[in-house]
């Protein structure tokens, strides 16, 4: 295996493979990049690697068998190769070839997976023959190629013929990476053939079919330095008008001019079904807001049931000249005061006098307690007040036994002073729910702007009718409210639609709206009297001026910076630029003359730069 020879890992950095380059043995290094390397991601760390190995005095070869890291090493200015065995064998030369073998300086090699750019030293023609032949393939190459590449071609052939006659190592050159690389000839694999016992000598006119081409157009060497000629004359002809004709340069940035305030006076109709700029008029929406409310309510009516007690009081009438009589309903009572009725009429006869004293004839009559309840329970000899008529020293009343059948009954009975006051207490809770789902945002869309005081309940239906619960006996009822309510829901986003309409016509002619430019001071809407909502504020924009490039030209052709700057300022801020130095007044050529507008609506790329298709060009 040959010496100098760096195998690379897949994440090796470069600053690694730069190490390896300074520290290999010989002068002859040959990197192995692996599959997935990370060095053959960009062509600038071959470029780094290659200007690493003419620092170290190393001569870089790269070994890759991925096609597209070969490309990157190959573009790199680098040796490629695909295998060990092939750099090997490029080291030990190459084989021995008939002199008259036909090699083609500058000619590519065909883009086949199998074909790989050697950047080894063309190795020069023996025969005169044989040179002028390369020479003449060159020539013939920049007359097909166009007069530039022609003059490339001659190069080539110079370059060719400059190796044949032994001239020393390519010479380093900068790219537009910055880095140093080597121009090495690209010499095209031949295969080789065996010689031929008797080869005929060639001659000239060999050697010019030769150059002819596949065309077999036969070019005479003369006839195709005289066109490689003219061309580069014509190249420096025209190097020199671009660099020593006068231009100019003009740049225009367009005057803004403010638009504004509006007052802007926007209603909201819910019977509008589209933005109406014309007459200010947006979109509104009855939201519907589903509400309930429901509670238990305790019952405080009371139904009483009461019976009075009864019993009976005997008379005794001390009268002895006399019989009394007591009327039904006559009241007799106990000294505190409880009273009660007899429930029918009595005579007491007259009382028999036996000295020295009068027994009184006594009579019983059934009484009931004149005020119900359990007041009227007595005990027994409780009842000794006579009715007020009666001579309470002649007539005497007393009850032998306890009065009883006294009673009161109490039971919960639901009353409709109650009903009604929960059923106002349902709505009142209903009412208060509803708000609180408006300023929850009652399920609108985001952005959507909803008006509380424009919040309606609607008609309340109850799941019981609540008049069926009067005077039933219940502890606690229930009761459940519902209704769909509603509120006025707006989207302010066609506000700035309405707005940007009323700016835009308020635009000046020739002016164009500069765009994101609208400003927009809105308040938050309110309800009028007639529940009518609007909108109040104001809008203002800027407007700029637009720039016609073409009427600009004409404006400035012939006038000194100075003047075209003055006769530009209509349209704004201008700034003319002439070139060289020497140039007083903007030229008249429009090749030379260039004019950009910058942004106009305030939108990128919306400026204009001339260009000889949009009446006018670029200068240098």
């Amino acid at each position: 295996m040959a010496e100098g020879i760096v195998y690379l890992d897949a994440d090796d950095e470069i600053t690694s493979a730069a190490s390896r380059i300074r520290t290999a043995a010989g002068t002859k290094v040959a990197i192995v990049i692996p599959y997935g390397s990370r060095i053959a991601t960009s062509r600038i760390n071959f470029r780094l690697l290659s200007r690493e190995a003419l620092v170290s005095n190393r001569r870089l070869s790269v070994i890759a068998g991925d096609p597209a890291s070969r490309a990157l090493a190959a573009s790199a200015g680098l040796p490629v190769f695909a295998t060990i065995a092939e750099y090997e064998a490029a080291l030990a030369g190459p084989k021995p070839a008939v002199d008259d073998d036909p090699i083609i300086v500058g000619a590519e090699a065909p883009e086949t997976p199998d074909a790989e750019v050697r950047a080894a030293p063309v190795k020069p023609p023996r025969s005169k023959r044989a040179r002028g032949a390369a020479t003449g393939a060159a020539a013939t190459g920049a007359a097909t190629t166009g007069t530039a590449a022609a003059a490339g071609a001659a190069a080539a052939g110079v370059t060719a013929t400059r190796s044949a006659e032994g001239a020393s190592a390519p010479t380093p050159a900068a790219d537009d990476t910055g880095f140093a690389d080597e121009t090495r000839p690209i010499a095209i694999p031949t295969r080789p053939r065996a010689p031929l016992d008797h080869e005929p000598e060639t001659g000239p006119t060999d050697a010019r079919m030769l150059a002819a081409g596949e065309g077999g157009r036969r070019v005479g060497t003369p006839a195709l330095v005289t066109l490689a000629a003219i061309a580069l004359a014509v190249i420096v002809v025209g190097v020199a008008a671009y660099l020593l004709l006068p231009s100019a340069t003009i740049a225009v940035t367009p005057r803004q001019d403010p638009i504004g305030p509006i007052a802007l006076t926007i209603s909201a109709d819910p019977s509008a079904t589209a933005v109406d700029p014309a007459n200010s008029v947006i979109p509104a929406n009855h939201l519907d807001v589903p509400v309930e409310a429901s509670q238990t309510f305790t019952t405080t009516g009371r139904h009483v049931e009461q019976a009075p007690a009864s019993g009976s009081v005997t008379f005794s009438n001390y009268d002895p000249t006399a019989s009394n009589t007591i009327q039904a309903g006559s009241i007799v009572s106990t000294e505190g005061g409880i009273r009660f009725r007899t429930q029918a009429t009595v005579t007491v006869p007259a009382g028999t006098f036996v000295l020295p004293s009068v027994i009184p004839s006594r009579r019983s009559v059934s009484i009931e307690a004149v005020k119900d309840g359990p007041d009227g329970n007595v005990p027994a000899n409780a009842i000794r007040i006579v009715p007020p008529v009666e001579n309470p020293e002649f007539l005497k009343v007393n009850n032998p036994d306890p009065t009883s059948g006294g009673t009161r009954t109490e039971t919960p009975e639901v009353s409709k002073p109650e009903v009604d006051k929960a059923v106002a207490a349902l709505q009142k809770t209903l009412q208060a729910n509803l708000t609180a789902a408006v300023e929850a945002g009652a399920g609108a869309p985001p952005g959507t702007r909803l008006f509380p005081t424009t919040a309606d309940l609607g008609t309340p239906t109850f799941d019981v009718d609540p008049m069926t619960l009067v005077g039933q006996a219940l502890e606690t009822f229930d009761l459940r409210i519902s209704t769909t309510g509603s509120v006025i829901s707006v989207d302010p986003a066609p506000v700035r639609v309405i707005a940007e309409a009323q700016i835009r016509a308020k635009v000046a002619p020739d002016h164009e709206l500069v765009t994101d430019s609208i400003q927009m001071d809105v308040d938050d809407g309110s309800v009028g009297e007639d529940g009518q909502v609007t909108f109040q504020g104001t809008a203002r924009a800027m407007q700029v001026i637009v720039v016609d490039a073409g009427k600009v030209r004409g404006l400035v052709k012939g006038k000194t910076a100075a003047e075209a700057e003055a006769a530009l300022a209509p349209y704004g801020a201008a700034r003319v630029s002439l070139w060289p130095a020497w140039v007083t007044t903007v030229t008249g050529v429009d090749a030379r003359l260039s004019i950009s507008v910058a942004s106009q609506a305030g939108n990128p790329g919306s400026g204009a730069s001339t260009s000889p298709d949009a009446s006018g060009s670029t200068g240098p």
